[in-house]
């Protein structure tokens, strides 16, 4: 079974001026037999429930003292749990919080890079996801559960070939996947089974057809890369806040609150009757808020008829609502990588120096919400794009804008400072030009007489003619032409350009790099 993942030819690259395709092995060698890792093999039996990690497991004692609304991590239970705690009634603070962190990423403009026909191809699977109800609904369930579920999210990649097996061409479409349905395996080849309840049966991914997205996946070999999502890191705070919340809605209601209710004066007989008398009477009026006094006498009317209350639950000490509430949504914040503003306003004080709002812009990058862009565009880059495109969300705002004019200010003046009007300086006027060219955005090539560092791969012909021109394209079809490549990595010519490239970038030596050239001239031969 491990061969249908290395022996399959579904990785293309260009070699010669032609399009070929090579096997995974043949690009990174067999890790397999490299890795003194066991769990790169496949399991024994990927099929049986045994061979899979019991469900069931749990780490240390639980302590029922504590009363906790979930089980112990990990178990199946726990994720079934953590979806009914999150949706559950008066945890309005963290429903909140969820919403404006999916919200925020459904609203994202993203683009992909690439020649035209590639990105007008990919642009229309990932604009038509979810079965064609779109980007948003399929971005919208992953990280519900990536935010709520230890598993995560996950995702099918549909395309051709045995379902069993890995996709042969490219992926078609992508589906959500419901994480309670879907279990981890540990198989580097089959991460993932599925449990169809449709079908009542349950089916193998293969790698190629399934994306997991996780947060904080636990380093232990056996947890099969569940991870410890932000939901699971405020159910502590969050329980204290539904405790909270729960006294305030008894403390409101007209019934009576838990506690010990201490007559004097009163019969017993008395107040049963009292209380049958007072409950037919509101049902006759329909009254379900706001009833009527209830009356009732004492047995000697020369004493005072008294009921004093003892309740079970009362708030601590210098209980205070507000700084509760505030300290509650800072440890949201925490949990979910972000800063408190994100979900909150600012309640008091002075909204902060126009520094501090700049580093608040920042910091909207980075954290939670960084781990989650690159996580995104990582597994669109690597799972469903080819090589010839990227996908990447577009940050462009008046921020980031006045940003990047400050940086090019910065460098022209850095590079103005070498140039002298009377020829002696360092550098002469073309190879000013040229700099300004190379490190300024907006110094177009277009200015120069010759571009002395354009790096023109001799496939970019060959690539337009059949995929058409360099160009950009975001989520709502939006296409612009591009000259250079931004973000697309640059493709290599042939093997022996390869491997100078790893050469140039430090990753093997120069004794590897003529072993490697020698050893293809001589198979050109």
């Amino acid at each position: 079974m491990q061969a249908n993942m290395t022996d399959n030819k579904n990785i293309a690259i260009i070699q010669n001026g032609k399009i070929e395709y090579v096997t995974a092995k043949a690009l990174n060698g067999n890790l397999d037999d490299l890795s003194i890792q066991r769990r790169s093999l496949p399991k024994e039996d990927s099929n049986s429930v045994a061979s899979l990690f019991p469900s069931s497991f749990s780490f240390g004692h639980h302590d029922h003292r504590h009363h906790s609304l979930l089980p112990n991590w990990w178990s199946q239970s726990r994720d079934l749990a953590l979806r009914q705690f999150w949706m559950r009634q008066n945890n309005d603070i963290l429903q909140g919080a969820i919403s404006s962190m999916v919200k925020k990423f459904k609203a994202m403009n993203w683009l992909i890079e690439g020649p035209q026909r590639v990105i007008n191809r990919y642009q229309k699977v990932l604009t038509t996801a979810e079965f064609w109800q779109g980007w948003s609904f399929w971005l919208g369930k992953i990280l519900t559960d990536y935010l709520t579920q230890d598993k995560g999210g996950f995702s099918e990649l549909i395309g051709a070939g045995d379902p069993n097996g890995p996709i042969v061409g490219p992926v078609l479409g992508v589906a959500h996947l419901d994480a309670a349905h879907c279990t981890l395996t540990g198989d580097i080849e089959f991460p993932v089974i599925f449990h169809n309840a449709k079908e009542e049966s349950s089916h193998r991914l293969h790698v190629t057809r399934v994306a997991h997205f996780v947060d904080m996946p636990s380093p232990m070999e056996q947890m099969n890369n569940t991870g410890f999502c932000a939901v699971s890191r405020v159910i502590g705070s969050s329980e204290i806040l539904l405790k909270v919340n729960k006294y305030k809605n008894e403390k409101l209601d007209d019934l009576p609150e838990a506690g010990l209710l201490i007559f004097n004066n009163v019969l017993p007989e008395k107040w049963n009757d009292a209380k049958a008398d007072y409950n037919r009477e509101t049902r006759r009026l329909g009254q379900s808020h706001w009833r009527n006094v209830m009356t009732m006498f004492g047995l000697d009317p020369a004493q005072a008829a008294t009921a004093d209350l003892i309740s079970f639950a009362n708030l601590p000490d210098a209980f205070n609502e507000l700084e509760t509430t505030n300290i509650y949504l800072n440890i949201i914040a925490l949990s979910f990588g972000v800063d408190t503003r994100e979900f909150w306003p600012i309640t008091g004080g002075a909204l902060g120096t126009a520094t501090e709002s700049e580093v608040m812009h920042q910091k909207a990058r980075g954290k939670g919400v960084g781990e989650i862009i690159s996580m995104v565009e990582r597994i669109i880059n690597w799972k469903i794009l080819p090589e010839s495109a990227t996908f990447g969300f577009d940050f462009k705002d008046d921020q980031e804008d006045l940003l990047a004019a400050d940086i090019d200010e910065k460098r022209t003046n850095t590079i103005m400072s070498m140039w002298q009007s009377d020829g002696f300086g360092p550098v002469r006027r073309e190879e000013i030009r040229q700099m300004l060219a190379d490190n300024v955005s907006y110094f177009p090539d277009d200015f120069l007489e010759f571009d002395a560092t354009e790096e023109e791969e001799a496939t970019d012909t060959e690539i337009a003619k059949r995929y058409g021109p360099l160009s950009r394209v975001d989520k709502y079809g939006n296409i612009d032409r591009i000259d250079k490549r931004t973000k697309i990595k640059p493709m290599l010519q042939d093997a022996v350009s390869m491997a100078a490239e790893n050469y140039r970038k430090g990753a093997i030596t120069a004794e590897t790099v003529a072993e490697f050239a020698l050893g293809e001239l001589i198979d050109a031969d």
